[in-house]
């Protein structure tokens, strides 16, 4: 059984049931993306996606919205409105668990630039003039 602990840590176990704050039942988590909880196949044969941030609780076999269900219903978003978000914002698929092969990510990463860059140099080395690397310090 799931609890708050493996919430904290971003686990939300496949199949558990998502009910709103209202008790009425929402879907069933078919896994998780990033930060949405991808709930199994509606009627219509559709994924649809929760916001990670709506989760008020794990417990009791349960994943517990902080809102209602109906109001749940309004925030999911569909295969054919991630698709369109991925589309307009490349950036966007790093929120669903889908990095874009872009470059370095992450702050470090654009602070010292790239692999083998003059600014990723240590031990107080930067650039010579003429190319190489001046490894005395001033």
């Amino acid at each position: 059984m799931a609890n708050a602990a493996d919430l904290a840590q971003g686990e939300i176990p496949d199949h558990t049931p998502v009910i709103g704050s209202d008790g009425r039942n929402v879907g069933t988590v078919d896994g998780t993306e990033g930060e949405y909880i991808k709930l199994m196949r509606d009627e219509a044969g559709q994924h649809r996606w929760l916001p990670r941030k709506l989760v008020a609780s794990l417990e009791g076999g349960l994943v517990r919205l902080s809102l209602p269900a109906a109001q749940a219903a309004e925030a999911m978003v569909d295969e054919a409105a991630l698709a369109q978000r991925m589309a307009l914002d490349p950036d966007a698929g790093a929120a669903f668990g889908r990095p874009d092969d872009s470059g370095p990510h992450g702050s470090r990463a654009q602070a010292h630039g790239p692999k083998g860059s003059p600014e990723r140099l240590k031990g107080g080395q930067r650039p010579a003039a003429d190319g190489g690397i001046n490894t005395h310090r001033k």
